[in-house]
């Protein structure tokens, strides 16, 4: 079993047969799975294999000119650098005791595990609240230009068109979930993962990153050849490899918990980690290649009210979740990665 690959492009040209057919299918995989992996999405390789160009360059900037422009270690949103070690995604999920994947709560216990990553996050320019901290001009000329104005744009209209998919397939009416994004607020995060020994993995206290699930609507995930990504296997227990297949447009497309709230848990979050390749696991004296990915974390607007909508609300399944605004979900999950509280911020909290 493997995460299904599909081609999209019928959802972006083809009849209204064609794209509810192709809607339904989607939704069916994301019921099954909580992921799928989509071609012909409408972004270009050639695109695509450009930001793993900029990707290089800005992880091979000097140090300094990267911790300048650190990402701040609180409950909002992310902007910016993070350092190897500065997230923890162990802090967000856990096992129950049937065994199952959960979203840890505040008086969960902290698992203390490492995530061996750096990363570095943005949103479009002129948002109010978090703008984003770039590189100079003259440091990586061009970068925030085309990341900001080309890239992030692509990445949203493929995120919204998959969410109109999802509408279709869950016969709710269209703009359920798309009308809360209005403010285009979602996120964009280039991802480099060092070199890596395994036998660093073997301690069981390292993984490149642990098993966690993404707090937007969906994530956009793009990933070059070199593997270790994971998927939990829901039919038969354990991990799914996500083994690329080569095919220069595919991005893999994972359900994440704003999703599953407004649901009240119809669809599930995708659990995924990032370990050893398929050819490197439980080998002792091997180097772990480095490894980038690109992620687009489709976001709702901050104000809007992700609480389960009164369709997925029955006697058998009653509500699950709180009807909390985006950014209260947003500030509680990260606020997890870091041991951090949300600040009492009002203006903040009912801005878009």
């Amino acid at each position: 079993m493997s995460v299904p690959l599909i081609d999209f492009s019928a959802f972006r040209t083809g009849t209204e047969a064609q794209r509810t057919e192709l809607a339904n299918r989607v939704t069916e995989e994301f019921k099954k799975h909580g992921a799928v992996r989509l071609i012909s999405h409408g972004i270009t390789g050639e695109t695509i294999q450009k930001v793993y160009e900029w990707s290089d360059k800005f992880f091979n900037l000097p140090a300094a000119e990267k911790a300048a422009i650190a990402n701040v270690r609180d409950a909002n949103p992310q902007r910016g650098y993070s350092y190897v070690g500065s997230e923890a995604t162990s802090k967000v999920t856990k096992k129950d005791q049937a065994g199952e994947f959960q979203i840890c709560e505040d008086d969960d216990v902290a698992q203390d595990l490492e995530d061996v990553k750096e990363h570095f996050d943005y949103t479009r320019d002129g948002d109010p609240d978090f703008p984003t901290p770039w590189p100079s001009e003259a440091s990586i000329p061009g970068f925030h230009k085309w990341m900001e104005g080309v890239f992030l744009p692509e990445c949203q209209r493929v995120a919204r068109d998959v969410l109109t998919a999802i509408e279709l397939g869950l016969k709710v009416p269209e703009g359920t979930f798309t009308s809360r994004m209005e403010s285009y607020v979602d996120e964009l995060r280039i991802q480099h993962y060092p070199p890596l020994p395994t036998e660093k993995l073997m301690t069981g206290k390292i993984k490149r990153c642990h098993p966690h699930t993404d707090f937007g609507f969906i994530t956009l995930l793009f990933q070059d050849a070199t593997g270790g990504l994971e998927i939990e296997d829901r039919a038969n227990g354990g991990w799914l490899p996500v083994v690329p297949t080569g095919e220069p447009t595919e991005v893999g497309v994972y359900i994440s918990d704003t999703l599953v709230h407004m649901t009240n848990g119809h669809l599930r979050a995708a659990v995924h980690q990032v370990t050893a390749p398929v050819s490197l696991k439980d080998k002792e004296d091997g180097v772990l290649p480095e490894r980038y990915t690109i992620a687009l974390f489709g976001k709702a607007d901050r104000h809007a009210r992700v609480g389960p909508l009164p369709q997925f609300i029955t006697r058998e399944t009653p509500q699950r979740f709180p009807n909390l605004t985006a950014l209260e979900l947003h500030n509680k999950r990260v606020g997890q990665l870091y041991d951090a509280r949300p600040k009492a911020k009002s203006a903040v909290a009912t801005s878009a």
